[in-house]
């Protein structure tokens, strides 16, 4: 009988062990496991309520429980079983490390390999007609998967690849990109695949025991028992030895790299300007402010916020942020501008420089995005004297900061454009 665990995803049937990504139930009775990553932003909505960013202490109870997973199924892999994924778009929260810095917790995290991969290749994408998927590989282990539930399946997520004969992208969409596919992993295998609308449960775990059988059989075999680890053979404690040796040169490395990797962070973050939207993008437009001379800062007073608020000895400004998924910035945020710098006035009793920073399109290559603010935001710009500036632009001058660390003047210059732009689109080069 094979034993099957699932994580957020219920099935009901005998030698079914239900559980969470974060549940207490253990995974290591299981010889096929089901894990559904679409739910698994629960880990950290649990702790830290719908915000998308996390501080150091709860980034630490948000890892513990995807690598208190991670490491059941690294075992459960090495003694030849089986993962099952249903794919989905990646879900990542920003979490804090002890360096201060920011890294991605995703919801492939708990993968013991191949999240490296999937975060570099998996898009977000609809099935867009019915009957969209194919099967590539008739030969492979999950094409029963297939085959029994073929009108139920449609997917979410796609590797962004040519199929380049793999076999082991076994399913694909009309364009030929893999939407389920297998990769090994210690003994085992992990595989993906995309789920059904519907869930005929005797028939899911009927399929899954079809297609999983000849591969479970192969890896059988009893695991030893506790009292084995007594009977010591001559050579043993050497090779202990040196394994103990070889393990804390790896943790040095481990941490070399954990430092190298925050570095990069640091530096990377700006790339977030191209991309991002809400509280992410307004940490990193501070950051720019800041790194062109500008002191910047967020503020919170009571029933007042304003997204950055700086000011140099060339004057102060006040900025409201916005990003669009696929549409221009509308006028709605230049109002928003508006009563900031009104509310602004009210506070210190002189007026402030508006400008209102645009991440248009945010979900295009920015080499295929329209124009960045309606024509009435341009013409609200123009009578009110407030700038205009892209997220884009800011990008550019970041890469000729970075090329040129000691360019004061190029700073000084970006620094006076802003505030003495007005009613038309910042340029810095």
């Amino acid at each position: 009988m094979i034993n099957i665990a699932t994580i957020n995803y219920f099935l009901s049937g005998n030698k079914v062990i239900n559980t969470t990504i974060n549940g207490q139930e253990t995974l290591l009775d299981a010889d096929l496991i089901i894990a559904n990553p679409s739910e698994f932003d629960t880990a950290w909505v649990g702790v830290i309520g719908k915000s998308n960013s996390a501080s150091y202490s709860y980034t630490g109870k948000i890892k513990n429980i995807f690598n208190s997973r991670k490491n059941e199924l690294t075992t459960l892999l090495n003694n030849g079983k089986i993962l099952v994924v249903f794919l989905c778009p990646i879900k990542a929260i920003s979490g804090e490390t002890n360096y201060g810095v920011a890294e991605y917790i995703t919801n492939y995290d708990f993968l013991p390999s191949g999240k490296e991969f999937l975060t570099q290749q998996l898009t977000a994408g609809l099935s867009s007609v019915p009957n969209s998927i194919k099967l590539a590989n008739h030969n492979h282990l999950f094409a029963p998967y297939f085959k029994s539930l073929k009108d139920e399946l449609e997917y979410s997520a796609y590797l962004e690849i040519e199929n380049e004969n793999n076999t082991d992208y076994f399913l694909q969409n009309r364009s030929n990109k893999p939407v389920g596919f297998s990769m090994t992993s210690g003994n085992g295998l992990i595989v993906f695949l995309p789920p059904p609308r519907n869930i005929d449960h005797a028939k899911m775990i009927g399929t899954f025991i079809n297609c999983t059988k000849n591969h479970l059989t192969k890896y059988e075999e009893t695991p030893p028992p506790n009292w084995v680890s007594e009977y010591q053979l001559e050579g043993e404690n050497k090779y202990d030895d040196e394994i103990t040796q070889i393990s804390t040169e790896i943790d040095t490395l481990l941490e070399k790299r954990k430092n190298l990797e925050s570095q990069k962070l640091e530096l990377t973050i700006f790339k977030e300007l191209l991309y991002e939207q809400g509280e992410k993008l307004e940490y990193v437009v501070l950051s720019f402010f800041k790194l062109i001379g500008f002191k910047a800062e967020n503020r919170k007073l009571e029933d007042l916020e304003h997204d950055v608020v700086f000011e140099s000895i060339e004057g102060k400004g006040i900025a409201e942020i916005e990003g669009k998924d696929n549409d221009a910035i509308h006028v709605g945020k230049i109002d928003q501008l508006n009563r900031a710098v009104d509310e602004d006035f009210d506070l210190t009793g002189s007026y402030a420089q508006g400008i209102l920073i645009g991440n248009h399109y945010r979900l295009l290559n920015p080499e295929n995005r329209k124009d960045a603010f309606t024509e009435k935001v341009i013409l609200v710009a123009k009578k009110k004297n407030f700038g205009l500036l892209t997220t884009m632009e800011i990008f550019h001058a970041i890469e000729k900061i970075l090329s040129n660390p000691s360019d004061e003047d190029f700073k000084t210059s970006c620094r006076i454009k802003i505030l003495n732009t007005v009613g038309q689109i910042i340029k810095f080069t």
